[in-house]
């Protein structure tokens, strides 16, 4: 038996005065590096700001996730956006959210901060 493809989730535009920002975390062992996408989008899908840095691959899975998103939640809030959703495919940066503490993990201190910066945002 041969395995299934993944399942691929369509991107959903948020609702009308709404942004979706999408980020994620990738790393490139070859080069040590590792990069940060976010990406803007408004209610019509169409792209409205765009962020991509390198930064060191000094950082587990979860923290460059965790990386991700809090610059995800600070470039939002730096370009003045207050109704935002956030997206990503990392479940353990987003379970750690929603429980609202990063616990013991490596990356705590990370979900504390992205927590109080997400308090300027309206749902």
């Amino acid at each position: 038996m041969l395995p299934l493809p993944p399942i691929l989730q369509q991107w959903r535009p948020p609702e009308a005065d709404h942004y979706k920002v999408n980020f994620d975390a990738l790393a490139f062992k070859a080069s040590n590096l590792a990069g940060i996408e976010v990406i803007i989008r408004d209610w019509r899908g169409e792209a409205i700001a765009a962020l991509s840095m390198p930064i060191p691959l000094s950082y587990n899975v979860n923290e460059l996730e965790a990386l991700a998103c809090h610059k995800a939640v600070q470039f939002a809030g730096e370009i003045g956006l207050r109704k935002v959703i956030f997206e990503a495919d990392s479940s353990v940066v987003i379970n750690a959210l929603s429980q609202g503490s990063g616990g013991f993990a490596s990356y705590g201190n990370i979900i504390e901060d992205i927590l109080f910066l997400a308090a300027d945002f309206q749902n």
